[in-house]
């Protein structure tokens, strides 16, 4: 197997993805055989950012939970600017627990409480307590709560845990398209563009997210512009599948061969993610594009899916208004875990919202 360090080299060396995923969770395995306490440390911490970025967040939470309770225990084993790294990651702790229904309302808010304590006694985190207020409350669909956290957040001053310029504009587009300010959701993303801003999800993810207030604007030939920049950047990455939903979701109402092939390409990885928020964003679109394929008349359609998706045909043929009933039933289950665990009906009304795009006027062909 190699040395826990051996096996962090060569996982380095390797794009993300589950084969560098695969090698770090050898290093743990290798450090914890050793007894190497330092050494599972690290190699957890190599874990929590493989997993992340492998689409695989339930790996990071059990990793982070564990180099939180060793660094609390062994607190001199690590110099004075660890506490501050691992707080870094604290902040993927929060964003992942969306992922999840399973975990519980009340734990979340206490992973929040923990990090404003964390925080705190560093000496920085005043301005990303309410941006991750925000956050829980717009994913949650707590409108007055997200007003409120947003506010808060304007008025602080960034510091080092602050997430990049980019992610915090892309927070800010986020929260327009939230209130349903679709016009405003389309001004801060043009000035993200304007201001050329990027990181390692800007703009890949931006120029998806911006599609649907586009397209309820009207603004069709904006929303082919950023899909036609924007597709390459996500497709068949397992870290941005929102995003592909949301391309799914543009091609379903203006190219049905293409969106077709976009969903054969990308619905085995939602089908086989553990993060259950982005499989129903993907579950909802599915459900638009069948039922657009089904108002155009088709009864049947020619799919190469994987052969584990549910419903997998050996010979390619699969009927649209069945493949529209499991999606449409797929996003309403997931839908429903998620409101019962956030205590609103906030992702039930998501499914009425996105099926409505069907609903809106169409360019007139030239």
């Amino acid at each position: 197997m190699g040395t826990a360090q051996d096996l962090l080299e060569r996982a380095e060396a390797l794009s993300h993805g589950p084969e560098r995923l695969a090698l770090v969770e050898d290093a743990v395995r290798a450090a914890d055989l050793a007894r190497d306490g330092e050494a599972g440390y690290e190699a957890r911490k190599e874990l929590i950012y493989s997993a992340t970025y492998a689409g695989q967040s339930e790996k990071m939470l059990v990793a982070f939970a564990w180099c939180r309770t060793y660094l609390d225990a062994h607190p001199d084993e690590f110099g004075p600017w660890e506490q501050r790294s691992l707080t870094w990651f604290h902040k993927w702790v929060l964003i992942a627990t969306h992922h999840f229904p399973q975990i519980p309302l009340e734990r979340i808010r206490d992973l929040h409480a923990d990090y404003a304590r964390r925080v705190q006694a560093l000496g920085l985190g005043a301005g990303t307590v309410p941006y991750f207020r925000m956050s829980l409350a717009m994913h949650r669909g707590d409108l007055d709560d997200a007003r409120v956290a947003f506010n808060l957040w304007q008025f602080a001053r960034r510091d080092a845990l602050s997430d990049c310029p980019a992610c915090e504009a892309q927070a800010i587009a986020d929260y327009h398209e939230f209130l349903g300010d679709d016009e405003g959701c389309v001004a801060q993303v043009q000035r993200m563009l304007d201001r050329h801003m990027t990181c390692s999800h800007i703009p890949h993810s931006t120029h998806g997210m911006v599609l649907p207030a586009l397209l309820r604007l009207g603004r069709w030939d904006e929303a082919r512009r950023h899909h036609e920049q924007g597709r390459d950047m996500v497709a068949g990455d397992p870290d941005h599948l929102t995003p592909q939903a949301r391309h799914l979701e543009y091609l379903s109402l203006t190219d049905p061969a293409a969106a077709v092939e976009w969903y054969a390409r990308h619905v085995g990885w939602a089908e086989r993610t553990s993060e259950l928020d982005d499989r129903l964003d993907f579950h909802l679109a599915g459900a638009l594009l069948f039922q657009e394929l089904e108002r155009a008349g088709h009864t049947q359609t020619t799919l190469a899916l994987p052969q584990d998706v549910p419903g997998h045909r050996p010979d390619g043929r699969y009927d649209v208004r069945g493949r529209h009933a499991y999606h449409a039933a797929q996003a309403a289950d997931l839908a429903r875990r998620f409101d019962e665990r956030n205590g609103l009906e906030h992702h039930t009304l998501r499914l009425e919202r996105t099926l409505a795009l069907g609903t809106l006027p169409r360019p007139a062909l030239p």
